[in-house]
This record gives structure tokens, C-alpha cells and sequence, in this order.
């Protein structure tokens, strides 16, 4: 199997806590993501003013997307991480 690849990962952040909707506009996330050969990989994103985040995920859609979950303790949050334009 091929090393992984270590790659920057910039953008924003969306979530939703108790039915209310979150928007991290304040400031973008920072962070970057590892994918092995089998489309397998983690991802470590830090939104602005908040603590660091712990993914393990899959990449999907050739590329184009990554279904991921958290995997800090007592979390539950999952969910796609989509490429913009």
C-alpha cells in the first residue's frame, strides 16, 4: 500500500444542536486529512475559537465527497464533507 497523503483542508463549518441550525461564519475551519489507497482515511478540522476535531472517514462520489464521523469522546456528530467551487 502507498503512503498516505497528508492534505490542508480550508473552509467553513455547518452543524445543527437541538433542532438549531450553527453557522461557523465567523471564521473558517482549518485542518487537514489523511486517505490511504482504500479511500479510508482521518481528518483533524479546527473551526476558529474552538477546540481541535477528530474524523475517521471515507472518501465517496470519485473524489468528490467524504462521509465522516467524529471520533473525540462523548460526541456525536457525522456527516459529509463536501469540496466547494
Amino acid at each position: 500500500m502507498p503512503p498516505l497523503r497528508s492534505v490542508p483542508l480550508p473552509g467553513h463549518i455547518t452543524g445543527s444542536e437541538d433542532g438549531t441550525i450553527l453557522t461557523f461564519a465567523e471564521g473558517p475551519v482549518t485542518g487537514s486529512y489523511t486517505v490511504g489507497s482504500d479511500c479510508r482515511g482521518t481528518a483533524t478540522i479546527t473551526p476558529k475559537g474552538r477546540s481541535e476535531m477528530h474524523f475517521s472517514l471515507v472518501v465517496v462520489d470519485c473524489g468528490k465527497e467524504m462521509l465522516a464521523i467524529e471520533t473525540d469522546a462523548d460526541t456525536v456528530v457525522s456527516g459529509p464533507l463536501v469540496k466547494g467551487n
